[in-house]
């Protein structure tokens, strides 16, 4: 509500307007109160919030200001004061103004998560972790602190901690691809593979009653990343295993500049079940952005463990298999 007179109807009117977000109608009437009110910093802040709510940037910095030139002692003020600044990319002004918000309100779970977000951006991980559990403190349930929390360790190789977050993530939002993706990765390096299969199978559950269409669209998930001497290897799993040709496996790998150089896949086909077989391992060599298709003399009649798989890979990487076999199918 406003500092005077609450009791008006206009005031009364544009507190409902916000309420039901049609800010543009709000501001009629707060504008028209800022002639008579000029230095009411509540009126001033509901016009500041208008103005940041419709993404005009640079009238809610103004008025934010004028707020906190105001009335310096509301927390508040420099919350949504730095949040302007932050989505407009100036993280340093951000920083300042919740630096100041939590100094007047320590358990300011907005101020204290997006601290966190900033210092993660600028690379200085264990301020943001630190300001990341102080949030969570303040709100267990925070799902931003809780993910970012996650991302860091597993960033960091902490994969116990790792997974702890995500899977409070998890719990708060089951539906969310990128938490169980990571939670996937995650126990895959830490070898807890039929952990991982249940976050599997959800993960087919998701991207099939998705309507996104970045997430309806993909072929492949993410399982696994490790190195195999210079190489980075992506280790991705088909969604769809089943037709005349498909890639159960695909291992992308890449050179440390980050270069994708290949895809060393574990391949079905149905000429290969004609022979008693299920699965080849095949080769995509990646030349200016085209992709060569080969074949090994690497069959396997039932699916190899991924040991198996990952010692394949490191034989392939020194050179010590062969791959005769060329054409440009490639599965649909």
């Amino acid at each position: 509500m406003l500092s005077e007179e609450v009791s008006k109807p206009e005031y009364e009117k544009a507190d409902k307007l916000i309420e039901n977000q049609d800010y543009k109608s709000a501001l009629k009437i707060l504008l028209e109160y800022e002639k008579k009110k000029p230095d009411d910093d509540v009126l001033l802040f509901k016009i500041g919030f208008s103005y940041f709510r419709l993404e005009e940037d640079q009238k809610a910095l103004l008025y934010f200001e004028k707020a906190i030139r105001t009335n310096p002692k509301v927390a508040k003020y420099y919350d949504y004061y730095g949040a302007t600044f932050y989505f407009s990319g100036k993280i340093d002004e951000a920083e300042k103004q919740f630096l100041k918000c939590v100094e007047l309100d320590p358990k300011n779970p907005m101020a204290t998560g997006m601290l966190g977000a900033i210092y993660a951006e600028k690379g200085q991980l264990s301020k943001a972790k630190d300001y990341f559990l102080k949030a969570l403190e303040i709100d267990p349930e925070d799902l931003r602190a809780n993910y970012s929390l996650a991302g860091i360790y597993f960033s960091e190789g902490d994969l116990v901690k790792s997974q702890k977050y995500f899977e409070i993530c998890y719990k708060l939002d089951p539906e969310n691809y990128a938490t169980v993706s990571y939670l996937i990765e995650n126990l895959y390096r830490q070898e807890k593979f039929e952990e991982a299969e249940k976050y599997k199978r959800r993960l087919l559950q998701i991207r099939n009653s998705s309507k996104d269409p970045r997430i309806t669209n993909l072929k492949y998930f993410r399982f696994d990343t490790f190195p195999i001497k210079e190489f980075v290897i992506v280790a991705q799993e088909s969604f769809s295993k089943t037709g005349d040709l498909y890639y159960y496996y695909v291992f992308s790998v890449f050179d440390k500049s980050g270069k994708h150089l290949k895809n060393i896949n574990l391949e079905s086909s149905a000429i290969l079940k004609e022979n008693g077989l299920k699965y080849i391992i095949g080769m995509d060599l990646i030349e200016d952005g085209n992709s060569k298709h080969s074949t090994s003399n690497i069959a396997y009649p039932e699916l190899p463990t991924y040991f198996e798989l990952k010692s394949v890979l490191t034989e392939i990487l020194e050179g010590k298999v062969k791959f005769p076999y060329s054409s440009s199918a490639s599965p649909k």
